[in-house]
Protein backbone atom coordinates (compact mmCIF):
# COMPACT_ATOMS: atom_id res chain seq x y z
CA UNK A 1 0.00 0.00 0.00
CA UNK A 2 2.95 2.70 0.63
CA UNK A 3 4.13 1.44 -2.56
CA UNK A 4 1.42 2.51 -4.03
CA UNK A 5 0.77 5.74 -2.69
CA UNK A 6 4.77 6.43 -3.61
CA UNK A 7 4.57 5.45 -6.91
CA UNK A 8 0.85 7.49 -7.37
CA UNK A 9 2.63 10.71 -6.18
CA UNK A 10 5.25 10.18 -8.72
CA UNK A 11 2.51 9.93 -11.44
CA UNK A 12 0.88 13.34 -10.27
CA UNK A 13 4.10 15.24 -9.96
CA UNK A 14 5.06 13.78 -13.51
CA UNK A 15 1.32 14.79 -15.03
CA UNK A 16 1.77 17.88 -12.96
CA UNK A 17 5.06 18.46 -14.97
CA UNK A 18 4.15 17.52 -18.40
CA UNK A 19 1.14 19.83 -18.17
CA UNK A 20 3.28 23.20 -17.07
CA UNK A 21 5.23 22.55 -20.27
CA UNK A 22 2.04 22.06 -22.72
CA UNK A 23 1.21 25.83 -21.18
CA UNK A 24 1.93 29.17 -23.28
CA UNK A 25 4.56 31.53 -21.59
CA UNK A 26 0.99 33.53 -21.73
CA UNK A 27 -1.29 31.39 -19.81
CA UNK A 28 0.79 32.36 -16.32
CA UNK A 29 -0.74 35.93 -17.00
CA UNK A 30 1.31 38.84 -15.74
CA UNK A 31 2.93 39.45 -12.16
CA UNK A 32 3.51 43.27 -12.41
CA UNK A 33 1.16 45.48 -10.71
CA UNK A 34 -2.10 46.95 -12.33
CA UNK A 35 -2.81 49.48 -9.03
CA UNK A 36 -1.28 52.52 -10.64
CA UNK A 37 -2.79 51.90 -14.31
CA UNK A 38 -5.90 53.71 -15.75
CA UNK A 39 -8.86 51.61 -16.30
CA UNK A 40 -10.86 52.37 -19.81
CA UNK A 41 -13.96 50.32 -18.77
CA UNK A 42 -14.39 47.20 -19.95
CA UNK A 43 -14.55 43.78 -18.23
CA UNK A 44 -12.03 42.40 -20.01
CA UNK A 45 -7.49 42.27 -19.56
CA UNK A 46 -7.82 44.93 -22.81
CA UNK A 47 -9.49 47.67 -20.33
CA UNK A 48 -6.01 48.72 -19.86
CA UNK A 49 -4.63 49.36 -23.18
CA UNK A 50 -5.32 52.79 -24.59
CA UNK A 51 -6.23 52.70 -28.06
CA UNK A 52 -3.89 55.05 -29.69
CA UNK A 53 -1.25 55.24 -32.53
CA UNK A 54 1.42 56.58 -29.96
CA UNK A 55 0.62 53.42 -27.55
CA UNK A 56 -0.29 50.70 -29.63
CA UNK A 57 2.15 48.78 -32.22
CA UNK A 58 2.97 50.28 -35.80
CA UNK A 59 0.48 48.80 -37.41
CA UNK A 60 -2.16 49.38 -35.19
CA UNK A 61 -3.45 52.73 -36.79
CA UNK A 62 -1.09 53.15 -39.58
CA UNK A 63 -0.87 56.62 -41.32
CA UNK A 64 -1.89 55.77 -44.93
CA UNK A 65 0.23 55.44 -47.77
CA UNK A 66 0.82 58.43 -49.93
CA UNK A 67 -1.20 58.75 -53.14
CA UNK A 68 0.00 60.27 -56.32
CA UNK A 69 -3.32 60.64 -57.20
CA UNK A 70 -3.01 58.18 -60.24
CA UNK A 71 -5.06 55.22 -60.75
CA UNK A 72 -2.72 51.85 -62.79
CA UNK A 73 -3.96 50.63 -65.95
CA UNK A 74 -2.72 47.23 -64.92
CA UNK A 75 -3.43 44.98 -61.60
CA UNK A 76 -0.52 44.10 -59.37
CA UNK A 77 0.58 41.86 -56.04
CA UNK A 78 3.24 43.14 -53.70
CA UNK A 79 4.93 41.35 -50.92
CA UNK A 80 7.27 42.35 -48.41
CA UNK A 81 8.84 42.91 -45.44
CA UNK A 82 8.81 45.54 -42.67
CA UNK A 83 11.52 46.15 -39.39
CA UNK A 84 10.22 48.56 -36.78
CA UNK A 85 12.72 49.15 -34.06
CA UNK A 86 12.16 51.34 -31.08
CA UNK A 87 13.63 51.03 -27.31
CA UNK A 88 11.55 47.97 -25.78
CA UNK A 89 10.15 47.12 -28.60
CA UNK A 90 11.69 45.26 -31.75
CA UNK A 91 9.18 43.99 -34.97
CA UNK A 92 8.90 42.75 -37.83
CA UNK A 93 6.13 41.66 -40.17
CA UNK A 94 4.91 40.61 -43.54
CA UNK A 95 3.23 42.54 -45.93
CA UNK A 96 0.73 41.78 -48.72
CA UNK A 97 -1.04 43.84 -51.40
CA UNK A 98 -3.02 42.46 -54.18
CA UNK A 99 -4.65 45.81 -56.33
CA UNK A 100 -7.22 44.72 -58.63
CA UNK A 101 -8.05 47.29 -61.66
CA UNK A 102 -11.87 47.23 -62.53
CA UNK A 103 -11.43 49.75 -64.98
CA UNK A 104 -7.70 50.26 -66.30
CA UNK A 105 -7.02 54.23 -65.07
CA UNK A 106 -10.09 54.47 -63.59
CA UNK A 107 -11.20 52.06 -60.26
CA UNK A 108 -9.34 50.46 -58.57
CA UNK A 109 -9.74 48.11 -55.33
CA UNK A 110 -7.13 47.36 -53.05
CA UNK A 111 -6.96 44.18 -50.27
CA UNK A 112 -3.39 45.13 -48.39
CA UNK A 113 -2.60 43.79 -45.00
CA UNK A 114 -0.18 41.97 -42.75
CA UNK A 115 -0.50 38.24 -42.60
CA UNK A 116 2.12 37.76 -39.62
CA UNK A 117 3.75 40.13 -37.13
CA UNK A 118 6.48 38.63 -34.68
CA UNK A 119 7.53 41.07 -32.33
CA UNK A 120 8.82 41.05 -28.98
CA UNK A 121 8.38 43.74 -26.16
CA UNK A 122 10.13 44.24 -22.64
CA UNK A 123 8.20 44.34 -19.52
CA UNK A 124 8.91 48.07 -18.92
CA UNK A 125 7.49 49.16 -22.58
CA UNK A 126 4.73 46.52 -21.44
CA UNK A 127 4.03 48.88 -18.01
CA UNK A 128 4.18 51.98 -20.00
CA UNK A 129 1.25 50.61 -22.46
CA UNK A 130 -0.33 49.61 -19.59
CA UNK A 131 -0.41 45.62 -21.44
CA UNK A 132 -1.41 42.91 -18.91
CA UNK A 133 0.67 39.94 -20.16
CA UNK A 134 4.05 39.69 -18.90
CA UNK A 135 7.16 39.54 -21.95
CA UNK A 136 7.10 35.56 -23.06
CA UNK A 137 9.85 36.43 -25.78
CA UNK A 138 8.90 36.57 -29.32
CA UNK A 139 5.68 36.21 -30.13
CA UNK A 140 4.04 35.67 -33.54
CA UNK A 141 0.88 36.60 -34.12
CA UNK A 142 -1.89 37.23 -37.38
CA UNK A 143 -2.11 41.23 -38.61
CA UNK A 144 -5.18 43.02 -40.21
CA UNK A 145 -6.19 42.87 -43.28
CA UNK A 146 -7.57 46.30 -45.17
CA UNK A 147 -10.14 46.55 -48.22
CA UNK A 148 -9.02 50.33 -50.26
CA UNK A 149 -10.75 51.34 -53.35
CA UNK A 150 -9.86 54.39 -55.36
CA UNK A 151 -11.65 56.31 -57.77
CA UNK A 152 -9.75 58.46 -60.56
CA UNK A 153 -11.88 61.79 -60.77
CA UNK A 154 -9.79 63.72 -63.36
CA UNK A 155 -6.92 63.15 -65.52
CA UNK A 156 -4.35 64.56 -68.11
CA UNK A 157 -6.61 68.41 -67.75
CA UNK A 158 -4.42 71.28 -69.02
CA UNK A 159 -4.48 73.31 -66.15
CA UNK A 160 -6.45 71.23 -63.29
CA UNK A 161 -4.47 68.02 -61.08
CA UNK A 162 -4.46 64.70 -61.37
CA UNK A 163 -7.45 63.61 -58.84
CA UNK A 164 -8.31 60.77 -56.84
CA UNK A 165 -10.81 59.66 -54.26
CA UNK A 166 -9.99 56.51 -51.57
CA UNK A 167 -12.17 55.17 -49.73
CA UNK A 168 -10.44 52.47 -47.16
CA UNK A 169 -11.43 50.26 -43.86
CA UNK A 170 -10.28 47.36 -42.12
CA UNK A 171 -11.55 43.87 -40.70
CA UNK A 172 -10.21 42.71 -36.82
CA UNK A 173 -8.65 39.87 -37.47
CA UNK A 174 -5.21 41.10 -35.50
CA UNK A 175 -4.96 40.60 -31.57
CA UNK A 176 -5.30 43.26 -29.37
CA UNK A 177 -4.26 41.53 -26.23
CA UNK A 178 -0.31 42.76 -26.74
CA UNK A 179 -1.34 46.34 -27.92
CA UNK A 180 -0.29 45.27 -31.24
CA UNK A 181 -3.88 46.02 -33.36
CA UNK A 182 -7.13 47.74 -32.32
CA UNK A 183 -9.46 44.69 -33.10
CA UNK A 184 -12.18 47.40 -33.83
CA UNK A 185 -13.43 49.85 -36.46
CA UNK A 186 -11.44 51.69 -38.29
CA UNK A 187 -11.61 53.58 -41.80
CA UNK A 188 -10.54 56.63 -43.94
CA UNK A 189 -11.24 58.62 -46.62
CA UNK A 190 -9.48 61.26 -48.75
CA UNK A 191 -9.00 63.37 -51.69
CA UNK A 192 -5.67 63.35 -53.69
CA UNK A 193 -4.53 65.98 -56.00
CA UNK A 194 -1.35 65.52 -57.86
CA UNK A 195 0.45 67.29 -60.86
CA UNK A 196 3.81 66.38 -63.08
CA UNK A 197 6.54 68.69 -64.33
CA UNK A 198 8.86 67.34 -67.35
CA UNK A 199 11.89 69.70 -67.06
CA UNK A 200 13.64 69.83 -70.01
CA UNK A 201 17.34 70.42 -68.12
CA UNK A 202 17.43 66.25 -68.65
CA UNK A 203 18.66 65.61 -64.81
CA UNK A 204 15.38 64.89 -64.17
CA UNK A 205 12.51 63.22 -65.87
CA UNK A 206 9.27 63.78 -64.33
CA UNK A 207 9.18 65.93 -61.26
CA UNK A 208 5.43 64.63 -59.52
CA UNK A 209 3.81 67.07 -56.21
CA UNK A 210 0.80 65.59 -54.39
CA UNK A 211 -1.15 65.79 -51.60
CA UNK A 212 -4.19 64.40 -49.87
CA UNK A 213 -6.44 65.50 -47.19
CA UNK A 214 -9.51 63.98 -45.61
CA UNK A 215 -10.92 62.10 -42.65
CA UNK A 216 -9.77 59.19 -39.76
CA UNK A 217 -12.50 57.38 -37.77
CA UNK A 218 -11.18 54.73 -35.14
CA UNK A 219 -13.22 53.06 -32.11
CA UNK A 220 -11.36 52.66 -28.60
CA UNK A 221 -12.22 51.38 -25.32
CA UNK A 222 -13.64 54.19 -23.73
CA UNK A 223 -17.03 53.55 -22.77
CA UNK A 224 -18.20 57.22 -21.98
CA UNK A 225 -16.59 58.20 -25.97
CA UNK A 226 -16.22 54.91 -27.93
CA UNK A 227 -14.85 57.10 -31.37
CA UNK A 228 -11.83 59.13 -31.47
CA UNK A 229 -11.49 60.97 -35.11
CA UNK A 230 -9.71 64.04 -36.65
CA UNK A 231 -8.14 65.46 -40.19
CA UNK A 232 -5.64 63.13 -42.57
CA UNK A 233 -3.24 65.30 -44.17
CA UNK A 234 0.22 64.33 -46.50
CA UNK A 235 1.96 66.10 -48.88
CA UNK A 236 4.66 64.48 -51.46
CA UNK A 237 7.61 65.18 -53.98
CA UNK A 238 8.35 62.09 -56.49
CA UNK A 239 11.68 62.36 -58.62
CA UNK A 240 12.07 59.95 -61.39
CA UNK A 241 15.06 59.61 -63.91
CA UNK A 242 14.72 56.58 -66.33
CA UNK A 243 13.46 53.92 -63.74
CA UNK A 244 13.97 54.89 -60.79
CA UNK A 245 12.28 57.20 -58.82
CA UNK A 246 12.94 58.84 -55.15
CA UNK A 247 9.68 60.30 -53.35
CA UNK A 248 10.23 62.69 -49.93
CA UNK A 249 6.98 62.33 -47.87
CA UNK A 250 5.30 63.60 -44.59
CA UNK A 251 1.45 63.22 -42.73
CA UNK A 252 -0.11 62.35 -40.33
CA UNK A 253 -3.87 62.71 -38.65
CA UNK A 254 -4.63 64.60 -35.80
CA UNK A 255 -7.53 63.12 -33.12
CA UNK A 256 -9.78 65.24 -30.93
CA UNK A 257 -8.47 63.55 -27.80
CA UNK A 258 -11.10 61.33 -26.77
CA UNK A 259 -8.96 60.25 -23.31
CA UNK A 260 -8.45 63.79 -22.89
CA UNK A 261 -11.87 63.86 -21.02
CA UNK A 262 -10.22 61.42 -17.97
CA UNK A 263 -7.08 63.26 -17.62
CA UNK A 264 -4.84 60.78 -20.27
CA UNK A 265 -2.76 61.82 -22.57
CA UNK A 266 -3.92 61.53 -26.35
CA UNK A 267 -1.24 59.87 -28.45
CA UNK A 268 -3.44 60.48 -31.13
CA UNK A 269 -1.74 62.76 -33.77
CA UNK A 270 0.92 60.55 -35.35
CA UNK A 271 3.19 62.70 -37.95
CA UNK A 272 5.52 60.49 -39.95
CA UNK A 273 8.44 61.66 -42.62
CA UNK A 274 8.69 59.02 -45.35
CA UNK A 275 11.79 58.17 -47.96
CA UNK A 276 10.80 56.01 -50.61
CA UNK A 277 13.62 54.06 -53.48
CA UNK A 278 12.08 52.21 -56.05
CA UNK A 279 12.87 50.75 -59.22
CA UNK A 280 10.72 49.66 -62.58
CA UNK A 281 10.97 46.82 -64.31
CA UNK A 282 9.25 45.31 -67.33
CA UNK A 283 7.11 43.84 -65.08
CA UNK A 284 8.65 43.80 -61.58
CA UNK A 285 9.14 46.94 -59.08
CA UNK A 286 11.45 46.95 -56.20
CA UNK A 287 10.94 49.87 -53.51
CA UNK A 288 12.63 50.25 -50.31
CA UNK A 289 11.18 52.90 -47.77
CA UNK A 290 12.21 54.84 -44.55
CA UNK A 291 9.45 55.78 -42.00
CA UNK A 292 10.15 57.63 -39.05
CA UNK A 293 8.31 59.42 -36.29
CA UNK A 294 8.33 62.85 -35.86
CA UNK A 295 4.63 62.86 -33.18
CA UNK A 296 3.29 60.04 -32.09
CA UNK A 297 5.00 56.91 -33.83
CA UNK A 298 8.15 56.07 -32.10
CA UNK A 299 9.40 54.04 -34.31
CA UNK A 300 11.89 53.76 -36.73
CA UNK A 301 10.51 51.46 -39.91
CA UNK A 302 12.27 49.92 -42.52
CA UNK A 303 10.50 48.53 -45.77
CA UNK A 304 11.41 45.90 -48.72
CA UNK A 305 8.95 44.85 -51.39
CA UNK A 306 8.51 43.81 -54.87
CA UNK A 307 5.39 44.37 -56.95
CA UNK A 308 4.66 41.97 -59.82
CA UNK A 309 2.29 43.76 -62.28
CA UNK A 310 -0.23 42.11 -64.53
CA UNK A 311 -3.50 42.75 -66.63
CA UNK A 312 -4.45 44.92 -68.79
CA UNK A 313 -1.49 47.53 -69.32
CA UNK A 314 2.25 48.14 -68.27
CA UNK A 315 3.43 51.39 -67.29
Amino acid sequence: MIYWHKKHRKVKVLLLIIFSLTLSPESFGQSRSTKDWTDFGSSHVNKWIQVAPGTMGPNALPVPEMDYALVAGSSSLETGIHTHFMKGDTAVNSFLSIRWIVVPEKVEVRFWGFPTETFRMTNEKRDERQIYYDDPGWITHQGDLWISTRIQVLKNHKKLPDITLNYSFKNTTGLMKHGRYSDAGTNYFYLALGKSFFPKTGILDELRIAGLGGFYLWQTNKVEMAQDEGPLVEAGLKLRKNNFSVANEIGGYFGYDVYEFIGVTGNNDPLVYRLNIEKSGKSIDWKAEFITGINDYHYHTFKMGITYRFGAEKK
